[in-house]
């Protein structure tokens, strides 16, 4: 364990820990991505498979029916989606770890700067322990469906005699996702706030010790960087994550607000609310990213740079102001750029598509 970067003052050891137990953490053996992952995304294509002809066979005359068979396509493309990463992207995932070491620690600073910081990555913790018991309530209520409803934790076509095998695939695949989707979430925000407590040490540098100029710009770009190697990384996951999330959430507040069985509609509750906040998890620490990327120049500006006479200071000073008016942003290949402006789209398309969804209906009957 000592070896996995799982260190209890870390705002990223729960998700770390998270991953590991799931047996996807970045610095295991590659045995076990090569193994578990494409086992996950087998399973996931199955009922894929599964609900697409449950939609097949259904559309013309069960629209609920259709639209829970479309919200397993969803739920397992997602999980295909985040699965992958693990398997393609696993050296980035580990890089990203290990430059994290390098970060400045905060045990190093006191004062503002100090207790700002450990209040970010204490309300951090907080929160993401919070999202894995969400998550792990939204588990528990898809693996009770057979015994409350008689049907399957996520809704498909069955075969004749496929009820049983499908009840305890699912169950198995349930886990899988439970540590392999929260941990990916968990184990980005917790980068993304890593990322604003350094901005923030950083420009308390800048304010504060002018002096170190040359070695303040360097660190800002390797700061500048990291961000890019963060954004490279996870931006398949961002744009899976965008229209997922329409998809989803739509799905899940338009079966909820039908009439039906309520141990159903609290599922979708559940998980209508699990995706807004796993959504969240993407959007809202890279809103602050970029606001603390963009301090960075007002921190330089108040230091005593008037005062400075050394020319080597002075190219230092402007070369940082002329990189920190270049923002930083994170981005889905430059489609959709991922930001809390981003996650207000998100929940107005929610509403538009829940809309239709109910006009169609309506319509239908």
């Amino acid at each position: 364990m000592e070896n996995l970067h799982l260190d209890p003052n870390d705002v990223s050891s729960y998700p770390l820990k998270f991953l590991w137990y799931g047996r996807l953490h970045p610095g295991l053996d590659p045995c076990w991505t090569k193994i578990l992952v494409p086992t996950n995304i087998s399973v996931a294509f199955l009922y894929l498979i599964l609900a697409l002809k449950g939609i097949n066979l259904s559309h013309n005359r069960d629209i609920f029916f259709t639209a829970e068979c479309f919200q397993t396509c969803i739920l397992v493309t997602h999980s295909i989606g985040k699965f992958s990463n693990f398997l393609f992207h696993k050296n980035r995932l580990l890089g990203l770890v290990e430059k994290k070491s390098q970060f400045w620690k905060l045990d190093k600073f006191d004062g503002l700067v100090y207790d700002e910081c450990v209040s970010i990555s204490n309300f951090v913790k907080k929160i993401t322990r919070f999202y894995y018991f969400l998550n792990f309530l939204v588990l528990v209520s898809f693996d009770l469906q057979p015994f409350t409803t008689g049907y399957l934790p996520t809704v498909c076509y069955v075969p004749t005699g496929w009820f049983n095998f499908l009840t305890g695939l699912l169950w198995y695949f349930s886990w899988a996702v439970l540590f392999g989707l929260p941990g990916t979430d968990g184990f980005f925000c917790s980068l993304a706030t890593s990322l604003i407590i350094q901005f923030k040490l950083l420009g308390h540098k800048f304010k504060t010790n002018s002096s170190e100029m040359k070695k303040l710009v360097d660190y800002h770009n390797y700061l500048l960087s990291y961000s890019s190697e963060l954004n490279a990384t996870f931006r398949p996951i961002f744009l899976l994550q965008f229209m997922i999330s329409i998809g989803s959430a739509s799905v899940s507040v338009f079966i909820f607000m039908q009439p039906g069985d309520w141990s159903n509609r609290i599922k979708f509750l559940l998980y209508f609310l699990a995706t807004m906040v796993q959504t969240a998890f993407y959007c809202v620490p890279l809103e602050f990213v970029v606001i603390s990327a963009k301090q960075i120049g007002d921190f330089v500006f108040e230091s005593n740079w008037y005062q400075a006479k050394n020319v080597k200071f002075k190219k230092c000073f402007i070369l940082i102001l002329v990189r920190a008016q270049k923002s930083v942003g994170f981005s889905a290949y430059g489609l959709i750029w991922i930001n809390l402006g981003t996650f207000l789209v998100i929940c107005k398309t929610v509403f538009s598509f829940y809309t239709y969804l109910n006009s169609v209906n309506k319509i239908a009957s």
